[in-house]
């Protein structure tokens, strides 16, 4: 059987397990679940027989106005087999299971995540800011981040109290 379809049939049948969706999007599979799934799912994927998603190349967070996702591009040392895992995540509580227990390559871009967009990596070894310093209020990559300097907001909020 062609590796595509070996690929296809086994995230079919682990999107069934894991109450996932798959889709198509350029050529790739996406597996799409909810936080909760995340370990399960990605060491099940780097597990396959024959077609193992074994290498995470990337990881990055998204913020979809109404939710948050996590997203794992993963591909094979041994084929040329790629899937792509969304994980949803509520907004109002963006926590995900760290994968680096899978994978120690994802300690840095975690990191990223949680710095960027806030997004809790339950169990990851040093979850701390990465690119912001400590004391920085606010996540810069959220849509509902206020980009505007503090003094700007303070002239606008006077403006408003005054009124």
């Amino acid at each position: 059987m062609e590796n595509n379809e070996l690929l296809k049939r086994q995230v079919e049948e682990l999107a069934s397990r894991v109450n996932g969706e798959v889709e198509e999007s350029f050529g790739v599979l996406v597996l799409t679940v909810k936080a909760p799934y995340i370990t399960e799912t990605l060491t099940a994927a780097k597990q396959f027989a024959e077609v193992p998603c074994d290498f995470l190349h990337d990881l990055c967070g998204l913020d979809q106005v109404d939710h948050f996702e996590v997203v794992y591009q993963l591909s094979s040392l041994r084929g040329p087999q790629k899937l792509r895992v969304k994980a949803l995540l509520n907004r109002e509580n963006p926590v995900v299971d760290s994968v680096t227990r899978i994978w120690q390559g994802a300690n840095y871009l975690e990191r990223e995540a949680y710095d960027m967009f806030g997004i809790i990596f339950k169990g990851h070894p040093n979850l701390k800011r990465i690119y912001m310093w400590d004391d920085f209020e606010g996540y810069p990559l959220r849509k509902d981040y206020v980009t505007e300097p503090i003094e700007v907001r303070n002239i606008v909020r006077q403006r408003i109290e005054g009124e």
